[in-house]
């Protein structure tokens, strides 16, 4: 099914081990709360990669529709970090962040897995990942056993290129992508499946990165979490 009235906005960041304390702390108990109490904030969610080090983090927030990147009340958290923030911000290495309609999906949609498997795409998007074709990609890995969904993202460039203070701390330039391809699944042994035959039906050698969930908060029923 295609599901472009939803938005996914997601942010990679690689934390120094001497700071990672600090750095979970300000997510779970500061951040991602913040963040999924602007309107239009459907949820957020923290990863991290398996097996890296230093430790690499990865966030997807869930939208609502992907203009809300760039509303009034996000731009407004944008130019105006807590304190915290302002600490954190500095600190991040390797950040990447890019937003955008999720232009195909399979399985349920409303679900979420604890294992994940993103594949990152530079430029123009393979034809396998587009029209048709991304469609039968997408539910075909999610009628693998044990697979809960599979989400396809196209970034909007207009909405994550917007100049703001939290921009302007960080100490590098924002790493950019054109698309996603997200592989949520109930174990490490059936997103190995998946990812294999993903790769498969791409025929393509975008490498496949691995994630566990450490954190989860949602908007719901007016309450947070």
């Amino acid at each position: 099914m295609t599901d472009q009235s939803k938005g996914l906005l997601a942010i990679w960041s690689t934390i120094a081990a001497e700071a990672e304390t600090d750095y979970l702390h300000w997510l779970t108990r500061e951040h991602i709360f913040e963040r999924v109490s602007v309107p239009g904030f459907l949820s957020g969610r923290v990863f991290r990669r398996r097996d890296s080090q230093p430790s690499q983090y990865f966030m997807l927030y869930e939208l609502a529709a992907a203009s809300v990147m760039s509303s009034p009340a996000y731009l407004a958290r944008l130019n105006d970090p807590t304190p915290w923030t302002q600490r954190v911000m500095p600190q991040l290495m390797q950040f990447r962040r890019g937003g955008g309609s999720v232009d195909v999906s399979g399985g349920n949609v409303d679900a979420h897995g604890s294992h994940l498997a993103i594949a990152r795409f530079d430029g123009v998007l393979p034809d396998a990942l587009t029209g048709s074709k991304g469609l039968q990609l997408a539910e075909t890995l999610a009628e693998l056993d044990w697979v809960v969904n599979v989400q396809m993202m196209t970034v909007q460039t207009d909405a994550t290129s917007i100049a703001t203070r939290e921009k302007s701390m960080r100490s590098s330039q924002e790493g950019e992508f054109s698309g996603l391809l997200i592989i949520q699944a109930l174990d490490n042994a059936a997103l190995e499946r998946a990812v294999n035959r993903a790769r498969e039906l791409l025929m393509a050698a975008n490498e496949f990165e691995i994630y566990e969930a450490v954190f989860s908060c949602h908007q719901g029923n007016n309450e947070i979490c």
